[in-house]
C-alpha cells in the first residue's frame, strides 16, 4: 500500500527551481581560482530558444565585461562593476579558505550566496527556423529559466 505521505498532494515538485544537477555545474565552475581558456561547451535550452557557448566562472564573466569598451551607458557599468566586486569577494574568499586562511563576513555573504545564475562566453543563440545569430561573446542568464541543458555543443543546428 502506498504511504499517504507520498500522494500526488504531498509530493510537490517545484518546477520553479532550477536543475540540481546543472546547478551543482555551474557551482562548482564559479568555485575555480583560476580563469579558464577556452571554457566547458554546454548547450542549453531557455524559453524554446537553443543557447550555445562556453560556460566561465561567474567572477571570470564579470571581469571579462568589465573590460569591455562598448558601453555607452554609465549606470550600466557601474552596476557591472558593483556586481563585480561581489564575484570578486567570493572569489577571493575561496583562494583564502584553500590556503585555510580566515575570511572576512563580507566574504563569507558573497561566498555562500547561492547560485542562481549561469555565464557564457562566446554564445550563440539558436532559434526555430531562423539562422543562428551571435548575440556577442557574453551571456548571463538565470538557471531557473534553463529547462533542459546537454554538455557540450553537439547539438548544435548547423548554419
Amino acid at each position: 500500500m502506498l504511504d499517504p505521505m507520498l500522494s500526488a498532494a504531498a509530493v510537490a515538485i517545484d518546477w520553479s527551481e532550477p536543475d540540481s544537477v546543472l546547478g551543482t555545474y555551474v557551482a562548482q565552475m564559479d568555485r575555480l581560482t583560476e580563469p579558464v581558456d577556452p571554457g566547458v561547451p554546454l548547450s542549453l535550452s531557455v524559453h524554446g530558444l537553443l543557447v550555445s557557448g562556453e560556460l566561465i566562472p561567474q567572477w571570470q564573466w564579470f571581469a571579462e565585461v568589465s573590460e569591455l569598451n562598448d558601453h555607452e551607458d554609465a549606470f550600466y557599468v557601474g552596476t557591472a562593476e558593483h556586481v563585480k566586486e561581489q564575484s570578486d569577494l567570493a572569489h577571493a574568499a575561496i583562494k583564502i579558505r584553500d590556503i585555510g586562511g580566515e575570511i572576512s563576513h563580507r566574504q563569507f555573504t558573497a561566498l555562500v550566496a547561492p547560485t542562481r545564475y549561469i555565464h557564457l562566453r562566446n554564445t550563440r543563440i539558436h532559434s526555430p527556423g531562423m539562422h543562428t545569430g551571435e548575440t556577442g561573446s557574453l551571456w548571463r542568464g538565470r538557471l531557473a529559466d534553463v529547462s533542459g541543458w546537454t554538455p557540450g555543443t553537439q547539438a548544435l543546428i548547423e548554419d
